[in-house]
């Protein structure tokens, strides 16, 4: 296993995806997400190079494991910010949440991509 940083490894297995070579980027990412199970980004690009491949199931089950991450990160956030005093869904004094609301439509609309539906 490597020994490179998790950030560094993400980057290497999205140019692994950029350039084509969706087989590598897969065991890359696998790789990744056998580490850290929670690694959205990884989860996403895993989901994108299956789905390059034609592996539609694959990159569903990558997609929804990213989306169930990710709402529950946004759910995290917003519990904070309501904590905090603010009011609403959308934090607009802070960009927290801003990420994981823009990960969660285009989690949504990758899974619409392959045929499934978050349920």
């Amino acid at each position: 296993m490597s020994t490179m940083a998790s950030v560094e490894r993400v980057g290497r297995a999205w140019r692994l995806h950029r350039d084509g070579d969706n087989a590598g980027a897969i065991r890359e990412f696998d790789s990744i997400v056998s580490a850290n199970p929670d690694n959205v980004d990884a989860l996403y690009g895993l989901g994108l190079a299956h789905k390059a491949l034609g592996d539609f199931g694959a990159a569903a089950d990558a997609f929804a494991r990213a989306l169930d991450r990710t709402e529950s990160a946004l759910s995290a956030v917003q519990t904070a910010s309501h904590v905090e005093g603010n009011l609403g869904d959308n934090d607009l004094e802070t960009n927290f949440d801003d990420r994981y609301m823009m990960l969660t439509r285009m989690l949504s609309q990758r899974l619409e991509d392959v045929g499934a539906a978050k349920s």
